[in-house]
């Protein structure tokens, strides 16, 4: 394959990777603190890491991707930052952040 073609369909060198995420919140979440939670989320992981994210949910489970903003992949340092911000949230009650997948072909 071409390279011309290979970085139309990011593919081979051009291959862009993110992760998934998976998150449950306690049972007396309301929509107002999962507002503040979201807006937190972006300004002190999303943003700061240079990473764009896509996804929502409602007050008890919210799942979304994560990507670079930029060309280029996200990193497993950017996994383990996004892990541990959450792991430190007291109304998180269990999340998931999955493994480095193929953005544009998973």
């Amino acid at each position: 394959m071409k390279k011309r073609l290979r970085k139309k369909l990011h593919l081979g060198e051009f291959q862009e990777l993110g992760f998934s995420l998976n998150i449950k919140f306690t049972e007396d979440n309301t929509n107002d603190a999962l507002d503040l939670f979201v807006e937190a989320l972006l300004n002190e992981v999303i943003d700061p890491s240079e990473l764009d994210f896509g996804g929502g949910g409602d007050r008890f489970d919210f799942a979304g991707f994560v990507v670079l903003a930029a060309r280029g992949s996200a990193t497993e340092a950017h996994r383990a930052l996004t892990a541990a911000w959450l792991e430190k949230r007291d109304d998180v009650t269990s999340f998931e952040v999955s493994d480095l997948v193929d953005a544009w072909h998973s």
